[in-house]
């Protein structure tokens, strides 16, 4: 008995394709890379980078390959966090941040990131996420507990980032 395979719908596809350049423009961004430099790597215009990024136009695997080794992830990495079944996703609720919503759309937080990731000392990178962190709880009416800050979460505010002394 023939195994059964259910097609994609139209709008399940664009649905991927979104979500796949929604997932490039992340990772860019969290490169700090801009649009032109990885466009010309891959022999791109601007133009057509930005409908990858928008899901407007599909990326081939060979360039989602090429994107992969530039952003230093796996290939996977484009399909992190995507409903298994596309069609329960549709019928979902909605993430509290959608494509039109991203914070990283703004130019002012891509700035704050890159200011912060430029920041050389891990301990004043800590306290600035650990301020940051207090005056959004304390805007929200959240209570501050400074219990969950002291490095129980695993995050020692190093950006990841290592220097090598000579």
């Amino acid at each position: 008995m023939p195994a059964q395979h259910n097609k994609l719908t139209k709008d399940e596809v664009r649905e991927i394709d979104r979500h796949v350049g929604s997932r490039l423009r992340y990772r860019r961004i969290m490169m700090d890379y801009s649009q032109t430099y990885l466009a010309e790597r891959v022999g791109l215009s601007f133009q057509q980078f930005q409908k990858y990024e928008k899901g407007t136009n599909r990326i081939s695997a060979s360039k989602l390959h090429e994107f992969a080794k530039l952003l230093d992830v796996p290939v996977s990495f484009f399909f992190d966090d995507m409903p298994s079944d596309m069609k329960a996703a549709a019928q979902a609720t909605p993430p509290s941040i959608t494509p039109d919503e991203n914070p990283f759309d703004e130019s002012e937080v891509q700035e704050f990131v890159k200011a912060y990731r430029a920041i050389p000392d891990a301990a004043v990178r800590r306290s600035i996420f650990l301020s940051v962190k207090a005056v959004a709880r304390y805007n929200t009416g959240e209570a501050v507990d400074d219990d969950d800050d002291k490095g129980d979460n695993g995050d020692n505010g190093d950006n990841g980032d290592t220097k090598e002394v000579a």
